[in-house]
């Protein structure tokens, strides 16, 4: 019966689970609970991870450096990040550990990480994948909440820089469960109804868990995908997010994104003002130019005025003589259409007819007859004369 199955040697078998383990578990996060601590010589740290129903050994190489000695120990409640890897020698699965976290704030700032790092190797980061911020925009999209300093602050900023510029805020909650599916609602509609030319995703500062919705997956992906530019405005200036990394331009605070996105009205009036003041001195130099270059126009013709008489003499000389061609060619051909006149007329059969030459035809086909071999005894034929015709009997014909 063994024939039916492969056969593996105990290597093989293992090494195929190694595979097979390695590659679907290559970055996760662990939680449990440490047992068994152990920190050898070498700086390799050794533990077990374990719940109420399982645990699993791991190790952390080189450690040193990597993890708080005071916050981790046995009993401590723990996020683990790293990979699921298989010991072939004792045939033991272990957890092979990057980085290790006291639960808590420890497994925001561990998915922070492995999401950037995600997005960072697809690209999401990438400085040339940015969108410019356009010089004067029509109308600026604010997504943030409708209630609390930051709106205030923003709008202050931007009336205060540019007083008629038009805004358009979309509510929504900045933190919460609900917040990361309204900020992608958010971007979604200025981007479906090409309502605004720039967009600011913001809120003011906060604690980690505060700044969440803002580290989210969707909120960055919907962000890259926006095809208005997005300024981010979140947090304190210490505070970065992943909408920060991922949006066109990042600003510090949201009163900053405010201040980065609209230029102050004074200064295009100014701008607009330096250049009709350089045009008006481009032009008045141009005419200054121009004056002088028809000044001297006007004074080389009149040191010139006799050209003018010899021009009109050439042009008498040649009116003449265009005259005398077009006569001269035209005699010519009227004398050819005469004599091509005459030529038609003399080939012309009735002229033939009246100098006496008749035409003799048969008087059933209407054939020519041009031998007598054409025509037989008794054949009736017409004769065709300058005035009328004879309808005649063949008697005789000689060849």
């Amino acid at each position: 019966m063994l024939g039916e199955f492969d056969i593996y040697t105990v290597t093989e078998l293992t090494s195929e689970i190694k595979h097979l383990v390695g590659s679907r578990f290559k970055d996760v996060l662990v939680e449990g609970e440490i047992s068994n601590f152990r920190l050898y010589p070498s700086g390799h740290l050794y533990f077990t991870i374990k719940d109420d129903s399982a645990m699993i050994r791991a190790v952390m190489f080189n450690a040193s450096g990597r993890y708080r000695k005071e916050l981790i120990g046995d009993g401590v409640a723990v996020i683990c990040r790293g990979r699921v890897d298989v010991y072939e020698r004792r045939g033991e699965y272990q957890l092979i550990v990057s980085a290790i976290e006291a639960r808590g704030l420890g497994l925001l700032q561990l998915k922070f990480q492995m999401l950037k790092e995600k997005l960072f190797k697809e690209g999401l980061f990438d400085a040339d994948k940015k969108k410019p911020l356009p010089l004067l925009p029509q109308r600026i999209g604010i997504i943030t909440s409708p209630v609390g300093a930051a709106i205030r602050d923003m709008l202050k900023v931007i009336f205060g820089k540019f007083e008629n510029i038009s805004v358009l805020v979309y509510p929504v909650r900045v933190q919460g469960e609900a917040a990361c599916r309204e900020i992608v609602e958010g971007l979604e509609y200025f981007n479906s109804t090409k309502g605004a030319d720039v967009i600011i995703v913001g809120r003011g500062g906060g604690s980690l868990e505060d700044l969440a919705p803002f580290n989210e997956e969707a909120v960055a992906r919907a962000i890259y995908a926006s095809r208005i530019p997005v300024v981010s405005g979140v947090g304190h200036e210490i505070d970065f997010t992943i909408a920060d990394f991922v949006a066109d331009a990042r600003a510090p605070t949201p009163t900053a994104a405010a201040d980065l996105t609209v230029r102050a009205k004074s200064e295009f009036t100014d701008l607009i003002e330096g250049m009709r003041n350089s045009l008006e001195q481009a032009m008045g130099k141009k005419l200054e130019r121009s004056r002088l270059a028809l000044y001297e126009v006007v004074m080389a013709l009149k040191e010139r005025k006799n050209i003018f008489v010899s021009q009109k003499m050439y042009v008498d000389e040649l009116l003449n003589n265009l005259i005398h061609g077009f006569s001269t060619y035209f005699k010519d051909r009227r004398v050819q259409i005469e004599a091509f006149a005459q030529r038609l007329r003399d080939l012309n059969p009735e002229s033939i007819l009246q100098r006496g030459y008749s035409i003799t035809l048969k008087k059933d086909t209407g054939e020519v007859v041009v031998r007598a071999s054409q025509v037989a005894t008794k054949e009736n034929l017409t004769v065709r004369l300058h005035e009328g015709q004879l309808d005649v009997s063949v008697i005789e014909t000689t060849a």
